[in-house]
């Protein structure tokens, strides 16, 4: 135990690093692009409220909100938050109920401003818009995406294929903090190994049924691969 302890401790600095290093990477690849990240209003909680609204962001009424993660416009079109995932309603995952709450407490039956990824898909592959949802709060504007991360609703999610959004590593730096205080899912979370595969976006148990014929896996702690931005494995990990 003892042994486990002092490794725990020596990961700890490794972990801040690799964040510290992906927000570095982050405002370089926004530079680069022109993409200039809205910055949290001054006195606002914590890093979801931003002092403006993106440029172009749309104004609509929200008609209902299904689950944490979607909610259906007032003309019948129905959103995706972009760059996250909300525990299952149907499949009784713990905290779906209070990812919705926080979604619907916010948002239903009132105005949001919507916005999409720059140079990005606006819809998928269901016909929904995949946006960023926003309301006003505290003299500035809340992103819902952030925030429900942040409280510990959500969990930050890529599935892997394109360019990484452009408010990535603000969703990362959110979970971590949610993690760290053990909010909503984190609330139970203690550290353990995982494994991922070369190029996977997601982690798994070792003895998931995916991984049965792969041979080279990294091995790694599970909060260091959320602070990678690597999502659960909903086979072994749902």
């Amino acid at each position: 135990m003892g042994q486990c302890l002092s490794f725990a401790k020596a990961a700890a600095p490794i972990v801040e690093d690799i964040v510290e290093d992906a927000l570095k990477a982050s405002q370089a690849e926004a530079a680069a692009s022109g993409v200039t990240p809205s910055a949290p209003a001054s006195g606002g909680r914590g890093g979801a409220v931003h002092a403006s609204l993106p440029s172009g962001a749309e104004q609509h009424r929200v008609r209902n909100v299904y689950d944490g993660d979607t909610l259906t416009l007032t003309d019948e079109r129905r959103v995706r938050l972009l760059g996250i995932d909300t525990p299952e309603i149907k499949e009784q995952q713990p905290y779906a109920q209070e990812a919705k709450a926080y979604t619907k407490d916010r948002c239903d039956k009132r105005d949001v401003w919507i916005s999409y990824e720059p140079g990005g898909e606006k819809e998928d592959h269901y016909g929904r818009l995949l946006a960023f949802v926003w309301v006003e709060s505290d003299g500035g504007y809340l992103c819902i995406n952030e925030g429900i991360v942040e409280a510990g609703y959500a969990r930050a999610y890529h599935p892997g294929k394109g360019k990484k959004l452009h408010n990535w590593n603000r969703l990362l730096e959110v979970q971590s903090a949610a993690r760290k205080a053990k909010r909503g899912v984190w609330e139970d979370f203690e550290d353990f190994k995982v494994v991922k595969t070369a190029n996977g976006s997601a982690y798994h148990k070792r003895s998931c049924e995916h991984l049965r014929s792969v041979r080279n896996l990294t091995e790694m702690w599970a909060s260091e691969a959320s602070e990678k931005g690597l999502h659960p494995c909903r086979t072994c990990m749902g």
